[in-house]
Formats: C-alpha cells, sequence, structure tokens
C-alpha cells in the first residue's frame, strides 16, 4: 500500500497537521511507503494554472514531481481545512495544475465522458472546519463538499474515495477530544491493515 499525502494548511500548530503527522507515523508502521506533499512549503511552490491551449502547459519542475507521485501512490490522503465552504485556494490549484489532461484524464471525441487514466486508486479525505456538521452535511447544502469532491472531481480520473472525515466545531474540542480523533484514526488505519493483509492472502490463495 502506497499512500500520498497532500495536506493545504499554513499554520504547523493546527489541528491538520496533527492529522497528518498521526496518519503518517501510523501508516509508515504498516507499509512503509509514505511521501508527503506541504502545499505550503516553499519548495512545493506552483503558480495558479494559465495557458492558451491545455494541451501545451508551462514548465513546471514541481507538476512533474508531483505526478510522478500520484502515479505511484495506491490511494491520496487529503488534509484540509474548510474555508468559505470549500477547500484552500492553494488545495484546487494542486488538483488543478496536476490532474491535467492526458494525464489524469483524456478527452474523448463524440463523448462528454472523459477516459479515465488513474484507474483503480482510492482516495481519503480529512477536513476541519469551525461550524456545524449539519451545514456541510444536511440537505440544507445543495451539494455538500464530500460529494463534489467525490463526483466532479475525482471520479473523472477514476479515484474512489474511500472515506470522508468532516471534523467539526474545531474550536470548541477540548484537548481530550481531539485525542480521540487522533485514536480513532489509528484504530481506522489498523483494521484497514488487517483487511489489507486479508485480501492479499486471499489473492494468493486464488493466484
Amino acid at each position: 500500500m502506497k499512500k500520498l499525502i497532500v495536506i493545504a494548511q499554513p499554520s504547523s500548530k493546527g489541528f491538520t497537521h496533527k492529522i497528518l503527522k498521526k496518519y503518517r507515523e501510523v501508516s509508515e508502521s504498516y507499509w512503509d511507503k509514505v511521501q508527503v506533499i506541504d502545499l505550503y512549503e516553499k519548495k512545493n511552490f506552483q503558480p495558479y494554472l494559465e495557458f492558451e491551449d491545455m494541451r501545451v502547459l508551462w514548465e513546471d519542475p514541481n507538476r512533474e514531481k508531483f505526478q510522478k507521485k500520484i502515479k505511484w501512490a495506491d490511494e491520496i490522503v487529503f488534509i484540509f481545512p474548510i474555508w468559505w465552504g470549500n477547500m484552500p485556494a492553494i488545495m484546487k490549484n494542486f488538483i488543478d495544475t496536476n490532474f491535467s489532461a492526458w494525464f489524469a484524464f483524456r478527452f474523448q471525441k463524440g463523448s462528454p465522458i472523459p477516459k479515465k487514466l488513474l484507474e483503480w486508486k482510492t482516495a481519503k479525505i480529512f477536513t476541519t472546519c469551525d461550524g456545524y456538521s449539519i451545514i456541510y452535511n444536511n440537505v440544507f447544502c445543495p451539494m455538500y463538499l464530500e460529494q463534489y469532491i467525490s463526483m466532479y472531481i475525482l471520479w473523472v480520473f477514476w479515484i474512489n474515495v474511500t472515506d470522508y472525515t468532516l471534523i467539526a466545531k474545531m474550536r470548541k474540542k477540548t484537548d481530550e477530544e481531539k485525542i480521540e480523533i487522533l485514536k480513532k484514526i489509528e484504530l481506522d488505519l489498523r483494521a484497514e491493515n488487517i483487511k489489507w493483509w486479508f485480501n492479499k492472502l486471499i489473492h494468493k490463495i486464488i493466484d
């Protein structure tokens, strides 16, 4: 299991970075194949997407580097706070710039549905917010964030979202509640590891 973690949070003191640290530590203890892209690190800077012809993009060494990591990964983990009801602009730019045409998908003549070029990858999403979860996960939101990312972004590349975790009311969370959230992440990864080894064993028996 090769995991690529992409995080968008300018403050290293935010809870999203604690999620990153826990997810990375536990994942490396099981699979030892984890890479991280912190979008606010200066070395990872990418200008906003510009082009006249989308088949001819400007030279960007980070795009080539990030696309290799995306191609390498079995699973991509997105970690970010919700700002103004959506992902931070820097995360959206990461998707716009790196999940580009002829890498992540290809247009098909006579069809409105593009050919998916990143088949059989999975994704997990961890988001934090100060508002109430009902605002984002209820009928009051016509298209809440999970469906937006799953249906209108990752589905285009054939990346299946297997888990979406929304951590609401962050400013009101106690230290004890935050510890419990991190413990749950660890337990979920432990269960995922058991399932992964079980599936591997089944495939070995079948083969």
